[in-house]
């Protein structure tokens, strides 16, 4: 089983010389410091457990054996053994953040956060507290509190603003906690801090969007969409992925620059040529630019690849949109129906109506502005004949004809 020790934030190397100085010399402690030196975890968990035989009453003893069994991936004998550490030295800060950490891997948040809640990240020694930062906001997003994990992070960030996993942490606060503006923030720190963390990246572009999405402001919209855009060029150019792209892509699509978008999702349909998402996309960017006809084939295109029922109703909405833009409100009815969307079948039909009625009175004031016209090339035909009587009679209609023209059709 892949080792987990890697995650492990706990100075245990500083413990482990506090224990060598506290121990009884025997083979099986020596033996057992050595296998865990060299990540041979079954060994260790072999020797330890022999100390903790004959010296029952050791913490020292049961924190090892516990380590060990836990990056084994023993996780419930890690758990007794560690409780055991902290029942027999609750002093000892490092033993619970052990056990913590272990609970945590566990998914027992609860026992989690009670364990560690008392203790005061001040008081703690400078190598324990950023582990127990991020152990205790773990579980304290875990369970619902995440401003307690967003205070005790806050003041951790203060100590060790290089810490990536911190500001990560923090960004996953914050997004509990509904703050996606902070949790942008605090996600595109970790990622800067940390280019290779992808998790990171695409955490800070998604909170961005949203934030951008739900902020009333036209100028933080702006800033949230164009810095998240600009995060996920770097993290597509680091790790050129799909999903990578996509963001990209949606990202400057929500910054109005409609050519990077496009071009971002041109990369990602060179990728998956058949994907729905990536032709809806590229139809809202020829939508926005102007190019109706070119989103309908991309949404055509779009249907033709048997997209999800979301997308497949995104697709349709979308396409009702565009008709409407174009005036076809038959179509855009249509489209509507099949994306279910009531109320805008309800609104096209009615601007269908409305379409029909103007085109009926445009077509009646045409015809009246055209009797309006003849009468007046029959004034000027009468007074060259010189029958000014019937001219002066027919002109004397013209006001009150051509005003109820100007009432009706101006």
């Amino acid at each position: 089983m892949k080792s987990r020790v890697s995650r492990a934030t706990v100075a245990i190397g500083a413990v482990i010389m506090l224990l060598v100085a506290a121990t009884p010399v025997q083979a099986e402690w020596n033996k057992g410091l050595e296998a865990y030196k060299n990540k041979d975890w079954a060994t260790a968990v072999k020797e330890f457990e022999e100390v903790t035989k004959t010296n029952p009453d050791y913490a020292g003893a049961y924190y090892m054996l516990g380590v060990s069994q836990r990056a084994l991936g023993q996780l419930s004998p890690a758990i007794a053994s560690l409780r055991k550490a902290v029942e027999l030295d609750g002093a000892q800060a490092s033993y619970k953040i052990a056990l913590g950490q272990a609970l945590l891997q566990a998914n027992q948040f609860q026992n989690a956060y009670q364990l560690l809640k008392p203790l005061n990240l001040s008081s703690l020694e400078s190598s324990h507290r950023s582990s127990y930062a991020l152990l205790f906001a773990q579980a304290a997003t875990k369970t619902n509190r995440p401003g307690e994990a967003i205070s005790v992070l806050n003041a951790q960030v203060g100590a060790d603003g290089r810490n990536a996993r911190l500001y990560q942490a923090l960004g996953a606060a914050q997004n509990a906690a509904g703050d996606d503006g902070k949790a942008y923030s605090a996600f595109s720190k970790a990622f800067e801090l940390n280019p290779k963390d992808q998790t990171s990246g695409r955490n800070a572009v998604r909170a961005g969007i949203v934030a951008a999405r739900r902020t009333s402001s036209a100028s933080q919209k702006a800033t949230y969409y164009k810095g998240s855009a600009q995060v996920a060029e770097r993290l597509a150019a680091s790790a050129p992925s799909f999903d990578h792209q996509l963001l990209a892509g949606e990202a400057w699509l929500g910054a109005k620059d409609y050519t990077k978008a496009q071009s971002w999702f041109d990369k990602a349909k060179g990728q998956q040529p058949n994907n729905a998402l990536v032709f809806y996309y590229l139809a809202q960017c020829k939508t926005s630019t102007g190019n109706l006809n070119g989103a309908i084939a991309d949404l055509q295109q779009a249907l033709s690849v048997r997209p999800s029922q979301d997308v497949r109703a995104k697709i349709y909405n979308q396409g009702g949109y565009v008709y409407d833009k174009m005036k076809n409100y038959s179509k855009a009815s249509e489209w509507y129906q099949n994306g279910g969307n009531s109320s805008k079948v309800t609104e096209m039909r009615a601007k269908q109506d409305s379409a029909a009625n103007n085109l009926t009175a445009d077509r009646e004031c045409a015809e009246f502005k055209r009797k309006i016209d003849a009468l007046k090339i029959q004034v000027s035909e009468l007074q060259k004949l010189g029958d000014l009587d019937n001219a002066k009679l027919l002109q004397e209609q013209l006001p009150t004809l051509e005003k109820d023209y100007s009432e009706r059709c101006r």
